[in-house]
């Protein structure tokens, strides 16, 4: 081999490394990218569906004049039922087909239409019956999403990227009352057509970018899939913090727009606002946290954050009224807990299970957190007959029995210690 061919042949490798490298680092910057548009589209999804709880006392209490406090409830009550129930069909279907995109898009395409429905039933039970076919459909886009972003993170940055995952879910959440609170000024019913169309955008931008996960070749049986936590039983701790933490939102979702209503007289606007308040520093901290937890381990956040969460919600009832300043810091220090423990619920899911199990591993995950939702509002209504302070004090009181039960199960149970090694997460499923 002359000197000529010996140069060629050494600038071929020399591009063929860098054509290697360069794919490298595409895989490696591919994945964060596609955990932010899966992000922007659950942000759109939670935005449509928080931009209702706004105006509830206009469009359900003025509506339907005589309603009890139960029964108004009901309204998010059947929402989350219908997440309960179809969020574990979802998940079992989603992995038996090892399909996420086609979920998303029926389901932006059905909920939609329902949203929009909603505006004209005249009578409640029939507002009811609509309501839970939108949140059975709803569900499916955004435990995709989250499932998704499972599908494509790994033990080194699932704490990351459940961060960005959480940061645009809070924001949803945040701006969605916020902007229909305005809205509702404009109109009763223009929140719902608002959520429509952000839902009618969620299916435009999956069907023209969204591409199928890459999931694992293995296809679990239905059977295999109700078997989940058989199979990993560690995912009982995260969802059973996904519980409380889901209990809690439901709780204030529903009531907090009443207390203001009661208590301190404000306007729809206001009662976004202040629903956004409580998920801005939520918002902030996602991200950070998710990264932290991928360093020093799930659990210390997870005590922390649902701790001191416990201490400072009775105070909302006992001070909140006081004056609506008052009432927005321990809304923000609420907001500030919640940002601290949740990436890390969201995490250990994907710390316990194989990527073939993800989705019904989340839908379990979600089953509970949507069981603590759909109970929410029904201990919420009970406000008309105990008063304010009392309710708020009652979930603060049960929030730490069940946290007390969690920390029980990972100390006694699995055996785990809450302080992990000084190498940071540790991957608990070794057969992944």
């Amino acid at each position: 081999m002359d000197e000529n061919q010996i140069t060629e042949q050494n600038s071929e490798t020399r591009m063929e490394e860098a054509f290697n490298v360069n794919v490298a680092d595409k895989k490696q910057i591919n994945p964060i990218f596609k955990v932010i548009f899966l992000g922007i589209l659950t942000f759109l999804t939670i935005a449509s569906v928080a931009a209702l709880h706004a105006n509830e006392q206009e469009f359900i209490v003025d509506r339907f004049v005589g309603l009890t406090e139960f029964q108004v409830s009901l309204f998010d009550t059947v929402l989350y039922i219908s997440y309960l129930t179809f969020g574990i069909i979802t998940g079992i279907l989603a992995d038996r087909f090892a399909k996420r995109r086609i979920f998303i898009l029926v389901g932006s395409a059905v909920s939609a239409v329902f949203l929009f429905l909603m505006t004209i039933a005249g009578q409640y039970w029939l507002l009811l019956i609509l309501r839970f076919i939108q949140g059975a459909f709803t569900v499916m886009i955004w435990q995709m999403l989250m499932t998704m972003i499972l599908d494509v993170s790994t033990k080194k940055n699932r704490g990351r990227n459940m961060g960005i995952y959480g940061s645009l879910l809070a924001l949803g959440f945040g701006m969605g009352p916020m902007l229909g609170g305005f809205l509702a000024k404009v109109g009763t019913f223009v929140p719902y057509y608002f959520a429509s169309g952000l839902i009618v955008l969620v299916f435009i931008l999956s069907l023209a970018i969204l591409r199928e996960a890459e999931t694992a070749a293995k296809r679990p049986t239905i059977i295999d899939s109700l078997q989940v936590v058989k199979k990993y039983p560690r995912i009982v701790i995260p969802a059973l913090f996904n519980f409380v933490d889901r209990f809690t939102v439901g709780f204030m979702i529903f009531l907090l727009p009443f207390f203001l209503v009661d208590e301190l007289g404000k306007s729809a606007e206001l009662r976004g606002v202040s629903l956004a308040i409580f998920a801005l520093p939520f918002i902030l901290l996602q991200f950070p946290m998710g990264k932290l937890s991928d360093k020093i381990g799930r659990y210390i956040p997870l005590l922390v954050g649902n701790l001191c969460f416990c201490i400072i919600l009775p105070m909302v009832g006992y001070f909140g009224s006081i004056s609506y300043a008052v009432l927005l810091v321990l809304l923000a220090l609420l907001g500030v807990f919640s940002g601290i423990s949740a990436p890390s619920s969201m995490a250990l899911i994907g710390d316990f299970v194989k990527k073939e199990d993800n989705a019904m591993a989340m839908g379990f995950f979600n089953f509970l957190g949507n069981l603590g939702v759909t109970l929410g509002p029904l201990v919420g209504s009970l406000y008309g007959t105990f008063g304010y302070n009392v309710t708020f004090l009652s979930v603060g009181i049960g929030k730490i029995v069940m946290i007390v039960v969690c920390i029980l199960l990972i100390l006694i149970v699995f055996k785990e210690k809450l302080r992990p090694s000084s190498k940071g997460v540790i991957e608990l499923n070794t057969d992944k």
